[in-house]
């Protein structure tokens, strides 16, 4: 069993996303009392470019070739079945021999073979009782974490940091919204085949999960009522909806309310589960979405009457400065939620 350094803090501005349906980037730099945005993309993967790592890193190379990027460090994450994420209470005598005591008893909080995973955690604070730590214990299976690392070496690049997608779906909220820390949020990142649900309250995840439905699920309904090949679907999916008649709107419409629906349903237990894990529960009062899938038309509106919560757009360059002569705030604020995992990973970068 080895140690990686999730939590590792290495100088670097470049965030990777190797998302299911779209490869991401944001790039930044430390400026005066503020971060500064140089650089983002995102691109679909077009069919054969998840096919293998050469295919892959085939397409990072053509980004990085576009946009005339330098650099070749970046950070990365994952996510998804082969990543394992607990908020686990140990008991230790001191922060100095918590680290033998979470590599003794962690094979308890892990459904993998100890000796398959890379295991590292992050203390969040003393536990209840007494001599006790509350810890984010994270394992990821090697194979797992070896082929990223080979997609990145591939591509000329190197890594600084392996993070989770959902620590850095935290990290961007924890800049961009300072004045809620205090206050407990639940925090949605809606990816193309699964999702991250987290409740985020004093500066800290409180409560992580994956859920495994994503905008991928659209698509194959789209595909499914117009008879169409799931490229094209996505494309209707996307805002391609003035060519079709009146019977075909209603039929779509009905399936992603549906869908929609089926999706809070899955929130509500989640937060029912949570609230009903202690007694000294705060339920919070908005949730914020992120994730390609956060910019599907009408979810907002569905979220907010089934869930019956402020709902926002989680937007990550909230409180970044960016050139206006070069980056169009309208556009940010399109593809914001797209963004927030690719900022909080160049967040951690740096």
């Amino acid at each position: 069993m080895k140690n990686l350094g999730f939590f590792s803090k290495k100088n670097a501005g470049i965030g990777l996303d190797l998302g299911s349906e779209w490869l991401k980037l944001v790039k930044i730099r430390p400026g005066k009392g503020d971060f500064v945005l140089e650089s983002l993309a995102r691109c679909p993967w077009q069919p054969g470019d998840l096919d293998n790592n050469s295919a892959t890193a085939k397409k990072i190379m053509g980004l990085w070739s576009q946009l005339l990027l330098k650099e070749q460090v970046v950070a990365s994450s994952m996510a998804g079945h082969a990543v394992i994420v607990k908020r686990v209470t140990f008991e230790s005598e001191s922060v100095k021999t918590l680290g033998d005591t979470v590599l003794k008893d962690a094979r308890q909080y892990i459904p993998f073979d100890i000796n398959d995973v890379y295991l590292d955690y992050q203390v969040l604070g003393p536990g209840q009782k007494e001599k006790s730590f509350d810890v984010l214990l994270v394992a990821s299976k090697k194979k797992v974490v070896q082929n990223l690392g080979d997609i990145i070496g591939q591509s000329g690049l190197s890594l600084s940091v392996i993070d989770v997608d959902s620590f850095a779906l935290c990290n961007s909220f924890e800049y961009n919204y300072p004045e809620l820390q205090d206050k407990p949020v639940y925090l949605l990142d809606i990816g193309g085949a699964q999702s991250v649900f987290c409740i985020y309250h004093n500066g800290q995840p409180v409560f992580l999960r994956e859920v495994s439905f994503g905008g991928r699920a659209v698509t194959e309904s789209l595909a499914s009522i117009l008879n169409l090949k799931r490229i094209d679907a996505e494309r209707v999916k996307l805002g391609g909806k003035e060519d079709l008649d009146d019977k075909n709107r209603k039929a779509i419409a009905d399936s992603v309310n549906k869908t929609f629906k089926n999706w809070c349903d899955e929130l509500k237990r989640l937060i029912g589960f949570y609230q009903t894990s202690s007694s000294n529960v705060v339920p919070a009062e908005s949730l914020y979405l992120s994730g390609g899938g956060a910019l599907l038309t009408g979810l907002q509106t569905v979220f907010k009457k089934e869930l019956n919560l402020d709902v926002h757009y989680h937007n990550p360059f909230r409180k970044i400065y960016y050139d206006r002569d070069i980056f169009q705030k309208e556009y940010l604020e399109e593809i914001g939620p797209q963004m927030v995992v690719p900022f909080g990973l160049a967040l951690r970068a740096i």
